[in-house]
């Protein structure tokens, strides 16, 4: 019998898209729909990306905010209405904060996947607010408090936000899904003509996480500033605005990088933009990736990286270490000195053992088909 699922996330996000790709593709047992708010801009692109993987898209809901009463009672009306309209088996909220909030307007079994910042910044953060506003912090939290004790799972993509919900929301009922890479996939890909001429014949820094504050790109080129004259001649380095961005934050960024173009000769390209297998041939193709987050979950362009066997520098975060612990290089601190002598040491010297053991772990632990099939679990029973 077809299950129909009702996907409350984001239609932008890659990794939202893969997960709900992996059962609109089985259009014989799964029908998938997908509501976005109205924050979220789906260009006519996305949409038709989106259409070409089954999901159906709904219309777009305002978001949910308490000091906005009147605009959120219409969504609320709205999304009950569209519970109604296609009644299915089973909602999927993918980011809890805000999205877990619209689980309190139904009784459709539900599901909450947590992202990272969610669990680990957003919902904590609500209980450290002071003065007038805590009373309607404190009133979100205990909608998202309800949600997730009435949710059949809530799955976490690392250990450390399953530990945090633990934490927040006792009694919940709590499993470790990670989105999971296409191991094999990457693998094989041999798409060379995927690489720009500019990049085709030269060695490249890799940064594949996108130009938000979140990512912590200005640390990276505070690390690039300080870098040898003879690894600033050798090679370029790579950044990706990405879809969506924070204007203020990229420009600044933009500048500090033209800055270094006209100081210390730095050669780097940003690219707007990069689709899964122009992703996957980067990976393969440089010399070294780099990752600087201030929040994260298990990043999947660290797993990426781990099965095209690049070499890999993460942040000094609580990453899981059943695989990143031995598989890759993670700093110490978040100073941009260190971060530079790392960079110079990964570039002459990486543990070949690391790239060896990376791709057995993300093959074994980080594998997509595996990991889908954990969820598939959930919605079956």
């Amino acid at each position: 019998m077809m299950k129909k699922i009702l996907y409350i996330a984001n239609g932008n996000s890659i990794h939202d898209v893969k997960w709900i790709s992996f059962f609109s593709d089985q259009i014989d047992s799964y029908c998938c729909y997908l509501i976005c708010d109205t924050l979220c801009d789906l260009s006519e692109q996305t949409r038709k990306e989106l259409a070409e993987k089954n999901i159906q898209i709904l219309p777009q809901i305002a978001p949910f905010s308490i000091t906005s009463p009147l605009r959120t009672l219409r969504a609320i009306r709205q999304f009950k209405k569209v519970i109604k309209e296609i009644e299915p088996d089973l909602v999927h909220v993918l980011f809890a904060a805000p999205n877990a909030l619209w689980l309190n307007f139904t009784k459709i079994p539900s599901i909450i996947t947590l992202r990272g910042s969610d669990i680990l910044i957003v919902i904590p953060g609500l209980l450290k607010q002071k003065g007038i506003k805590s009373i309607y912090f404190n009133v979100l939290f205990k909608m998202f408090n309800k949600a997730f004790l009435a949710a059949i799972s809530v799955t976490g993509t690392s250990w450390t936000q399953i530990d945090n919900a633990k934490a927040l929301f006792e009694g919940s009922k709590l499993a470790l899904i990670r989105t999971g890479v296409d191991v094999s996939k990457i693998s094989e890909i041999k798409q060379p003509e995927l690489i720009p001429d500019s990049l085709r014949d030269n060695e490249f820094v890799f940064s594949p996480r996108f130009m938000s504050p979140i990512y912590n790109i200005e640390l990276q080129i505070e690390a690039i500033s300080k870098l040898r004259k003879e690894i600033l001649n050798r090679y370029t380095f790579v950044f990706i605005r990405g879809k969506q961005f924070d204007q203020h934050y990229y420009q600044e960024q933009v500048q500090k990088l033209y800055v270094l173009k006209e100081e210390i000769n730095l050669n780097y390209i940003i690219f707007d933009y990069l689709d899964q297998s122009s992703m996957w041939m980067f990976l393969k193709k440089a010399s070294l990736c780099i990752m600087t987050p201030i929040s994260d979950g298990t990043p999947n362009s660290a797993l990426e990286a781990m099965a095209a066997q690049c070499p890999l520098i993460v942040s000094n975060l609580n990453y899981d270490k059943d695989l990143f612990e031995g598989t890759c290089i993670k700093l110490k601190t978040s100073e941009s000195s260190e971060l530079a002598e790392t960079i110079e040491l990964a570039l002459e010297n990486y543990p070949n053992d690391f790239i060896e053991k990376g791709y057995v772990q993300v093959l074994a632990l980080g594998n997509r088909e595996l990991e889908m099939k954990k969820l598939e679990n959930l919605y079956k029973s």
